[in-house]
Parts: C-alpha cells; sequence; structure tokens
C-alpha cells in the first residue's frame, strides 16, 4: 500500500532528524573505515547541512507523513557561473563542521566523501543521496521522493535528465530504478571505494523527460 506523503525543501530545524536518516540509510560505508557510531555520523552530517549552501546548484527536501520525516533526498546540478562563485564550499568549512570526531576519521570521512562526489554536467539534475526510514520502507515513498525530483527536473529549464549512482551490487534498487525507466549507461570500478566503503564497482543511471513506469 502506497502511503501518501509531503514533500518539501529542508529547513534548518530538519538537519538533525535528516541527519539521522542519512546516516541509517548509508552511514554504514563510513562506518568501515572510521568505526564512528552512527549517532556519531549523523552529527558530523548534520554540522556539514549547515554548510552546504541550499539552490544554489544543491537542493534537499524531506518526506513527511503526518509530522514525521520518513525519508529525505538531495538533488545537484550545474549551477550558472556566478552561482557557482556565491556557492561555493570551501573546504576549510568542512573540516572545521567535523571537529568533534578526531583528526584521523574526519580525514577518513571527508575522503570517502569525495570518492562519492559527482559533478553534474549540463542539463544534469544528479541524485546525490535517497533514504527512507527502515520503518517506512515498502511503502512506495522512496518512488514518491523520484517523482517529486522527475517534476523538479522537468520544471527547471537548465535540466533534461535525472541521473544516480548506485551499487552495482544492489541489484533491489537497480530494478526498482529500471521500473521507474532510468537505464544504466556505465559501470565503473574503484578500488580507492572499495578500500573505504566496502562499495568497489558503480552503474551510473540515468531517466528523461516523462515516464510511466512499469508493472
Amino acid at each position: 500500500m502506497t502511503h501518501l506523503v509531503q514533500i518539501e525543501r529542508i529547513q534548518p530545524d530538519r538537519y538533525k532528524i535528516a541527519s539521522e536518516l542519512m546516516a541509517y540509510g548509508f552511514g554504514h560505508k563510513f562506518q568501515r573505515s572510521t568505526s564512528m557510531s552512527l549517532s556519531d555520523l549523523a552529527t558530523a552530517f548534520e554540522q556539514m547541512l549547515h554548510h552546504v549552501p541550499q539552490d544554489i546548484g544543491n537542493l534537499r527536501v524531506v518526506a513527511r507523513e503526518d509530522d514525521v520525516i520518513v525519508g529525505t533526498m538531495s538533488l545537484k546540478w550545474k549551477p550558472c557561473s556566478h552561482e557557482q562563485i556565491a556557492g561555493k564550499v570551501r573546504g576549510s568549512q568542512v573540516w572545521d563542521a567535523c571537529n568533534h570526531i578526531g583528526a584521523w576519521r574526519r580525514l577518513l570521512m571527508l575522503t570517502g566523501i569525495h570518492l562519492l562526489k559527482h559533478e553534474p554536467v549540463t542539463q544534469e539534475c544528479y541524485i546525490e543521496d535517497i533514504v527512507v526510514h527502515p520503518q517506512h520502507q515498502s511503502k512506495g515513498i522512496g518512488r514518491q521522493l523520484l517523482a517529486w525530483a522527475q517534476q523538479y527536473m522537468l520544471q527547471s529549464p537548465q535540466m533534461s535528465y535525472l541521473s544516480l549512482h548506485v551499487a552495482s551490487h544492489n541489484l533491489k534498487a537497480i530494478r526498482m530504478y529500471e521500473r521507474l525507466q532510468f537505464h544504466t549507461q556505465n559501470s565503473t570500478k574503484s578500488w580507492m571505494t572499495g578500500m573505504l566503503l566496502g562499495e568497489q564497482q558503480w552503474n551510473y543511471m540515468t531517466r528523461k523527460g516523462e515516464y510511466h513506469a512499469s508493472t
């Protein structure tokens, strides 16, 4: 059964719960090298959110069921040249924001984040991450977030397609994306992400224009 949710742009008072969802969703990748607790990872993600300018080539939304935040998604695109200057985040700001975890763990964590970073090209709307709370999965919330991303992309003159990366072994996610008309463009291997994050091979998938999910 699909549970309809409200999807809205994140506000600072939602950073904490969104960061906790991020830690639940992909924190295990960073735990491999840093041995950090999910709580410490969530705090680090929260501090980083405070240093990421929203709407300057980047937008995070949350999915809300009544008053409960059940999902989050981050979109990224190539901003105009003047927006790139205004929205540039200094590496030292992010480094200082995560000082509670110690220098070595900061280095490992930020290296992992850098390895996962994708710089969108012109017309690309990149789904940087998408997470649904474990207790609210299999309710169609992920599909609603993806549909929201599709509409946002279609309403933006500078964008014409969605894209994302997914671990090649995550067949369940790949099949879901394929049902929503995503297609694998290439598959790449990175021994660095394999060593630090436990994920060596990644599928790059895209979806253009309007779509109808297959049954």
